[in-house]
């Protein structure tokens, strides 16, 4: 599925001219939806006072969501993008970040034409500089169920205990079977470094020797500040890009919502031929 050129001169003339912004997608998942995120929140929080601008799509529903860690009362929603455009639906959220609620992003982009989406990032661009960073919080939802899958940095959210290694594992393993990413890393939510950095050993030795993936350690988030702005070690991890999303080159704004808007798609399209078929079927994203 690809879409449709742009049709009017202006348009063209407009991105021809704009300087490309940095731009990268994070996603922050977790078998623990409120610690996730309470991380999610501390990573836009850190990066807002680094002088980035983030914009946070929220994936999950009250009483767990990020508006309420952030004192935002969520009035608006993705599912009014079409009635009422990308910038009047986010939410100021503190310095440097937004809030854009998505509690059903899938049903709210493939509802979008391909026109209307185009719309939505030349209206932003035109009116507002584009985020630097979008970070998606999916919290326990299954990969192809929400957006955050789209992204090709994740962040995994692990408790303090043991007894959640199993369910990290399988989060990961179900995200990484859907799309794989090309980099992911670990957040621990405890106090103690010791702890916190045994607990990601035990992981990281799992997912290479049964999935491939080599994580990092992004490091560990005390429960008490979890929704406070991350600390500047942390911080620093997490703007340090990595050499494999340097090598396949970044997208931008516009073109990020076209690849969540995409899987919207895509996944609307599997869900008819499940429904029309006799038993499920796999899909799978290739990574490229």
């Amino acid at each position: 599925m690809r879409l449709a050129e742009p049709v009017d001169q202006a348009t063209g003339l407009r991105r021809l001219f704009t300087p490309e912004v940095p731009f990268r997608a994070l996603a922050v998942l977790g078998a623990d939806a409120a610690a996730a995120t309470r991380a999610c929140v501390a990573l836009a929080r850190g990066l807002g006072k680094r002088g980035e601008r983030v914009m946070l799509v929220d994936e999950v529903p009250p009483p767990r969501h990020a508006g309420g860690l952030l004192g935002v009362l969520v009035r608006h929603g993705l599912n009014e993008v079409r009635q009422r455009g990308l910038l009047d639906i986010v939410q100021p959220a503190g310095e440097g970040v937004v809030l854009l609620s998505a509690v059903d992003g899938l049903a709210a982009l493939r509802g979008l034409s391909e026109t209307a989406l185009r719309r939505l990032a030349d209206d932003w661009r035109a009116r507002e500089e584009t985020p630097e960073w979008l970070l998606l919080n999916s919290g326990p939802a299954l990969p192809e169920s929400g957006l955050a899958v789209t992204a090709d940095e994740r962040v995994l959210v692990l408790t303090a205990s043991r007894a959640r290694l199993a369910e990290a594992y399988a989060l990961m393993k179900a995200a990484h079977a859907f799309r794989p990413a090309r980099a992911w890393r670990v957040l621990v939510e405890d106090g103690d470094a010791a702890r916190a950095r045994a607990l990601f050993d035990s992981l990281a030795e799992t997912a290479r020797r049964f999935l491939g993936i080599v994580p990092e350690f992004l490091g560990h988030l005390p429960r008490e500040r979890a929704a406070s702005p991350a600390e500047a070690g942390l911080m620093e991890r997490l703007v340090e890009e990595p050499d494999a999303a340097v090598e396949a080159g970044r997208v931008d704004f516009e073109q990020y919502w076209q690849r969540m808007w995409l899987h919207s798609r895509l996944m609307a399209e599997s869900g008819s031929r499940e429904s029309a078929s006799e038993g499920p079927r796999n899909v799978r994203w290739s990574s490229g």
